[in-house]
């Protein structure tokens, strides 16, 4: 009987490998690789972490909670506690969470959870992200683990497979797109540029205050003209079926809203970069084109930070300045908070300003259906 279960037990995790590796997108491989892990242990409740460079969770997939429950919560976890102990790369497998050293207990309205399981998956040299699984009747057991850890290893390597054929296709369509967005840069943004810095200085030194705002009107035009060529540049030379890279997109965009300035600029895009549909992709785009223009023009910031942090279920968004600052509780002629407070309204982003003599940080997430 022994050898049967285990035969048995082979073909599933055979099975499984199959259904992991005919995956071509990163997302559905995610969601995918819950669903078996789940079914080869007979755990209730699974879930995948994706961990970012800070360390935390930068995404988080779960199964067997309620869309009702899962609200109740509130925000998705971090990955500390239980769950962060898994990041320094061991497996984790214990009768009662609540036993184990690094518990922290559990947020209001989280269905009770006794027994666990954890395992890092990895892609090559690094954690990727970590498997949890929770609640099987009896507890899960060694045989348990070592298929899990299989399962990861398999998974591992199916991830680094979608990641590497994702690179290829945007290098192939980079190296079209930056052929013909020198051209356009060279002939018609850069003298875009220039007429946006003239009309600025006029704005500036205008005596009347009225043709001031008009000036500055005719500013946020141009800068809104440039960022539709770039647009218009980026999706010519893709494919219909090409998903948006925000990592690529967010830091093409800050350095060319940056070249006229002496600030330095760092972006950083932590986050899930797959299958963003146009219209969030172009939401967040407008998003950081506002807060980080605001910041460039306004600021006297010697640095701009630019970061991108989240997943598949929301984005956020973080535009932070070391300048004077200012009262983010009146209004400010010409600091373009009115165009950034109707970007975030348009596509039901939470919006956040913060600002003392110390700089400035712009905040919104995104919910992404």
């Amino acid at each position: 009987m022994e050898s049967t279960a285990q035969r048995d037990r082979f073909a599933e995790l055979l099975d499984a490998a199959a259904q992991v590796s005919e995956q071509g997108e990163l997302h559905g491989l995610l969601e995918s690789l819950v669903d078996i892990a789940m079914g080869l242990t007979g755990a209730r409740y699974g879930a995948l972490g994706v961990v970012g460079s800070h360390g935390f969770l930068v995404d988080f997939i779960h199964r067997g909670v309620d869309g009702e429950t899962a609200a109740a919560i509130g925000h998705l976890p971090l990955g500390l506690g239980v769950l962060g102990s898994i990041t320094r790369g061991e497996s984790v497998r214990i009768d009662n969470i609540a036993d184990h050293p690094d518990s922290s207990g559990m947020p209001d309205g989280h269905p009770e959870m006794n027994s666990f399981l954890g395992v890092p998956l990895r892609t090559r040299n690094e954690i990727f992200g970590n498997i949890y699984l929770t609640e099987k009747p009896g507890g899960f057991t060694a045989e348990d683990q070592a298929t899990i850890e299989t399962l990861s290893l398999i998974a591992g390597s199916a991830v680094a497979n979608v990641r590497i054929h994702r690179r290829l296709r945007e290098a192939a369509v980079a190296e079209d797109r930056a052929r013909i967005a020198r051209d356009v840069h060279d002939d018609i943004i850069q003298d875009l540029f220039a007429v946006g810095l003239a009309l600025q200085g006029l704005a500036d030194t205008a005596p009347d205050q009225d043709l001031s705002e008009v000036i500055r009107t005719q500013v946020e035009r141009v800068d809104d003209c440039i960022t539709s060529l770039r647009q218009f540049i980026f999706n010519l030379r893709q494919p219909v079926a090409h998903t948006r890279d925000l990592e690529i997109e967010v830091t093409e965009l800050v350095e060319e809203l940056a070249e006229p300035y002496s600030a330095d600029v760092e972006v950083s895009v932590d986050a899930m970069a797959d299958g963003f549909s146009n219209d969030v992709a172009d939401a967040v785009l407008h998003i950081i084109k506002e807060a980080t223009s605001n910041a460039l023009r306004h600021s006297d910031s010697p640095v701009v930070r630019v970061l991108v942090t989240g997943g598949f279920n929301n984005l956020s968004v973080s535009v932070i300045d070391h300048g004077s600052g200012f009262d983010a509780n009146r209004e400010h002629s010409g600091m373009g908070l009115t165009n950034l407070q109707q970007r975030a309204q348009d596509v039901g982003a939470e919006l956040a300003v913060k600002s003392s003599g110390n700089g400035t940080v712009v905040t919104l997430v995104l919910p992404l259906s």
